[in-house]
């Protein structure tokens, strides 16, 4: 009995440990999905787009009947009525009114809303391209600082093992001890490289977590790639440029969200300037009512009424007019803040594609400075083994290794945030889970 339970209390123990142990591999797709469900500002867009859907209802409003129900109970004194001048008085009341024509204001203000809800739908999904853009330059941040500290740590275990020969050199008399110094303080550099570069991936990690929207796994978590698997087949990993620039300004127009939102604003703002015209002109309306009493007064008899009304503002204090005057001003301010937009997004990928290229054809530049760093530094631990080489010599070699590992990496993961880069300004979709508006607009 003893054994058995504490054959149950081991694998509880080792199940539970198991289950804290967990670390989750996660890539760039899986942070994707998480900021779509988690990001807040995707959620802030999310309810302006519902604010906007309320606001179509309240215009599309007008076009129906209103109706309204009274009542009262109270008492009444009417003077020299007989034969009763004082009485309770219980009213009953209904009364509704219908528009009929008011020279397209309700009709304007009925478009405008819908173009602003289109809007803001548009903002959502230009929130959306933001949001990725983000999501994959702070991945892209992690998982170069992931490398930064192979190489961090790789100079490190270089150190040692170099402090170990200097070491051996001077205990055989070969060597001063100055190279054990030497060695000794390059450690001391190499440590506090290796403890910055972890510093600086705890940092992106945090960077990614504020973008998605929550912290994977209570933190446990990988950020892991499919392409990327290690420094030295780093340079093969790299994908080609999907479009030519004239390609990706072609495709902008029809795809920026952006542009879209502006152009729906801009409609949006006719239609306002359609219903502003219309407070000149008179409003048609028809009305009817019915009033019931339950009194002993004579007076108060029931009734009822039925009418047409015909309302026409001649003077408005110059409201309607500045009504107009702000409708034009807006027509206008959209139209050139969609030429300034246009112009920001040729600015945008002609910039992104040109370095995008620059840092292409630059990883194979730099696969080969590393590949050459490495074999000099080679040379010149084989140099100063055999005695024909100094500790500067081999510091030289092991610094230009180190750093054309790093120009490599940063080459690298810059020419990917490039590429991401160029997908937000072009408006291209890719990343964005499939039904991913559908889900959002619900």
């Amino acid at each position: 009995m003893f054994f058995r339970s504490t054959c149950i209390i081991c694998f509880l123990v080792f199940f539970n440990s198991s289950q804290v142990l967990a670390t989750e591999e996660l890539y760039l797709q899986d942070f994707i999905d998480l900021a779509m469900k988690n990001n807040p500002q995707l959620e802030v867009g999310v309810q302006q787009y519902m604010q906007a859907t309320g606001r179509v209802q309240q215009a599309q409003s007008g076009y129906l009947p209103r109706v309204q129900l009274g009542g009262s109970l109270g008492r009444v004194h009417i003077e020299e009525l007989s034969p009763e001048d004082e009485d309770n008085v219980v009213y009953a009341g209904i009364s509704a009114s219908q528009l009929i024509y008011d020279f397209g204001q309700t009709t304007g203000a009925i478009q405008s809303s819908k173009l602003t809800k289109e809007a803001a739908r548009s903002n959502v999904e230009q929130a959306v391209h933001d949001v990725i853009l983000l999501v994959k330059e702070s991945y892209y941040k992690v998982l170069e600082q992931k490398y930064l500290i192979e190489v961090a740590l790789e100079k490190k275990e270089s150190y040692e093992k170099h402090l170990y020969r200097a070491k051996k050199f001077y205990e055989a008399g070969v060597r001063t001890q100055i190279d054990i110094t030497n060695a000794e303080l390059e450690l001391a550099n190499s440590r506090l490289e290796l403890l910055q570069a972890t510093a600086n991936l705890k940092s992106a990690r945090v960077q990614l977590e504020q973008v998605i929207g929550l912290q994977p796994n209570n933190g446990d978590y990988i950020a892991a790639s499919r392409s990327q698997k290690n420094l030295a087949t780093l340079t093969e990993s790299a994908p080609t440029l999907g479009h030519t620039l004239q390609e990706l300004l072609a495709i902008a127009p029809d795809h920026r969200p952006g542009l879209q939102q502006i152009d729906q604003l801009f409609y949006a703002a006719e239609a306002s300037l359609k219903t502003a015209r219309g407070e000149n002109w008179p409003l048609l309306a028809a009305s009817g009512s019915y009033d019931t009493y339950e009194t002993d007064l004579t007076s108060l008899t029931d009734q009822w009424q039925v009418a047409a009304t015909l309302t026409w503002e001649i003077f408005s204090g110059f409201e309607t007019e500045g009504k107009i005057v702000e409708a034009k001003a807006k027509i206008l301010e959209l139209g050139a803040s969609r030429h300034e937009l246009e112009l920001s997004i040729i600015k945008d990928i002609t910039d992104n594609h040109l370095r995008a290229v620059e840092n292409y054809e630059s990883i194979d530049i730099a696969g080969l400075a590393t590949q050459l760093s490495k074999r000099n530094l080679e040379l010149a631990e084989g140099r100063y083994q055999a005695g024909l080489g100094d500790m500067l010599e081999y510091n030289d070699a092991q610094l230009g290794f180190t750093s054309s590992q790093a120009d490599l990496i940063s080459i690298y993961f810059t020419y990917l945030a490039s590429l991401a880069r160029i997908d937000r300004a072009a408006g291209i979709d890719p990343g964005i889970p499939e039904g991913t508006y559908d889900k959002m607009f619900e």
